[in-house]
């Protein structure tokens, strides 16, 4: 009966040992096909993310070529106009009495085109109203009833300008400078080191080391993008903000307030997602969009030309064309 009992305890000890080293056989089977599908994931995810960069990237080069083109554009017109100045102002010396009225005409002309390319090239509202005012004191000069649409639509220009003169256009396309400078010193979440592995116990079993060596992952996602951040999707991050800030520049410089403003909270939004709210830098970058943003940009930059297109009007009814 003894003999008995023994046998039936060794039969279930072997049973146990038999279900244990099954069930080990089958975490481990789940765990590496877990491990495999995570890695494909994280590839994928990897590839999707440099894809990413690429395009940001080639986004931000074609916008640095277009601004370039069209200040290498404005400033070549400028010059023209002014040679073109400089020229007439030579004229005048073989100018005849009759021939004064005309050469005063184009004066004003050339005056009233440099306030407006100015105001296109430099955004200085006080240097363009200037320019204007010099037009306007040189038509007075004919002393011509004539002349006076003229003279009232370079008047309108001039109100114009002088309530956008409030706003320092090119003040804030340097501190935007300035803020994009600063993006590749702000903090991100990183994620952290794999932590070292403990020195396997000899006296352990064979499968417990096993177990003990497995990758166990734990992965919260909470959008599009978990946190923290890997290298390569910090990096996006920063090229996304830069962006941000590149195209408010440029709005302002085009005189679009509502793209300034879109350009703006896309900075803030990013800021606020991404960034680590304990650096100081991103914080006073908050703040610094913040007021920025809140800045009266839609009459900074007011459309004029008014001026101008009577001038026009006023050289072709003279004949002067």
């Amino acid at each position: 009966m003894t003999q008995d009992r023994l046998f039936s305890r060794q039969a279930g000890a072997s049973l146990l040992t038999v279900l244990l080293v099954l069930v080990v056989l089958a975490a481990l089977g789940a765990a590496g096909w877990w491990g495999w599908q995570e890695f494909t994931r994280l590839k994928s995810e990897k590839s999707s993310l440099a894809d990413q960069v690429t395009t940001v990237k080639g986004e931000l080069a074609s916008q640095r070529a277009q601004v370039q083109s069209a200040l290498s554009g404005l400033e070549k017109e400028q010059a023209k106009l002014a040679a073109q100045m400089t020229k007439d102002r030579a004229a005048l010396t073989d100018l005849k009495s009759g021939g004064q009225r005309l050469w005063l005409i184009n004066e004003a002309r050339a005056l009233a085109s440099l306030a407006s390319q100015r105001l296109l090239l430099t955004q200085d509202a006080l240097a363009a109203r200037r320019l204007l005012k010099a037009a306007d004191e040189t038509l007075a000069r004919l002393d011509d009833p004539a002349v006076l649409p003229a003279r009232k639509a370079l008047a309108l220009d001039m109100e114009t300008l002088s309530g956008a003169s409030q706003v320092d256009v090119q003040g804030m396309v340097l501190r935007l400078g300035a803020l994009r400078e600063l993006v590749a010193e702000l903090a991100v979440p990183a994620e952290a080191s794999p932590p070292e592995r403990d020195t396997p116990d000899v006296d352990q079993p064979w499968w417990q080391d096993v177990l003990d060596r497995m990758p166990v992952t734990v992965r919260r996602h909470e959008g599009a993008v978990p946190l923290p951040l890997s290298g390569e999707q910090a990096s996006l991050v920063r090229l996304t903000l830069d962006g941000s800030l590149q195209q408010a520049q440029l709005a302002l410089m085009q005189g679009r307030a509502e793209a300034y403003g879109q350009a703006v909270e896309n900075a803030r939004s990013t800021l606020e997602q991404w960034f680590r709210d304990d650096d100081p830098r991103a914080a006073q970058m908050q703040a610094t969009l913040k007021e920025m943003g809140g800045a009266s940009v839609a009459q900074a930059l007011p459309q004029i030309g008014n001026g101008l297109a009577a001038i026009e009007a006023l050289k072709r009814k003279e004949g002067g064309a």
